[in-house]
């Protein structure tokens, strides 16, 4: 009864998308709106649109996003859940259906450890948890490789990004991470983990701390959605 309870709080009682009352077999999404969920159909090992926009970075080797994430769209609903809302159980469930999508098309082979993207402490105080940790935990459930949140740190806690433009998200970034202990991640196949890729300036920030750090180090990214903006 007890994990029943957590659950009902971890997880919307009503569908994320079209706010159908769920049935007990489903978590999030109704089952319409989930097998209208807008995927992205990326080749997860290709120069697929989200690769493109680390094309320039040799330690990023692949790269890839679940779903579009479209401003208006009643989707984008799932990461407002996930991040903001008390409901970070979301992206561990929408994970857990990547992860088992991409497990056969070898994205995940070779990867020795997760790392999500970090929040500031005063933010993840806020907050209560950091929703790339729960997105994170959903991959870990299906491929069992460890997740490390301890390397990677963001020291500055920077303005949220949600409503500036684009050059202000680029400057917003700059210099906000860094790396603990980089040995740790010598030679290491690294997945990159995080919610939404827009203009891909926070992921971008971290790749370039990761490579400077760790010059030997292997990225993969995934993140939950991205835009179809380049």
């Amino acid at each position: 009864m007890l994990l029943a309870d957590i659950g009902m709080l971890l997880f919307p009682h009503h569908c994320t998308v079209c706010g159908a009352k769920l049935q007990k077999s489903e978590k999030s999404l109704c089952t319409p709106c989930l097998r209208r969920l807008p995927k992205t159909h990326f080749s997860p090992t290709g120069l697929n649109p989200m690769m493109q926009r680390f094309v320039a970075y040799p330690a990023v080797r692949h790269a890839t996003a679940y779903f579009f994430y479209t401003h208006g769209n009643a989707y984008t609903r799932l990461i407002t859940e996930a991040k903001y809302n008390d409901h970070p159980a979301v992206g561990r469930y929408l994970a857990r259906m990547a992860a088992g999508e991409l497990e056969s098309t070898g994205f995940f082979d070779g990867i020795d450890v997760i790392l999500p993207v970090p929040l500031s402490v005063r933010r993840k105080r806020h907050r209560g948890y950091n929703q790339s940790e729960w997105i994170s935990r959903g991959i870990a459930d299906v491929t069992g490789t460890p997740l490390d949140t301890q390397s990677l740190i963001r020291h500055t806690h920077n303005r949220t990004q949600t409503t500036m433009h684009r050059d202000e998200r680029w400057q917003n970034v700059q210099g906000i991470f860094s790396v603990r202990h980089p040995a740790r991640l010598a030679g290491k196949a690294v997945l990159l983990v995080d919610d939404v890729v827009t203009t891909g300036a926070t992921l971008t920030s971290c790749v370039e701390t990761l490579s400077h750090a760790v010059p030997d180090i292997h990225l993969s990214l995934f993140t939950l959605a991205c835009t179809r903006e380049e």
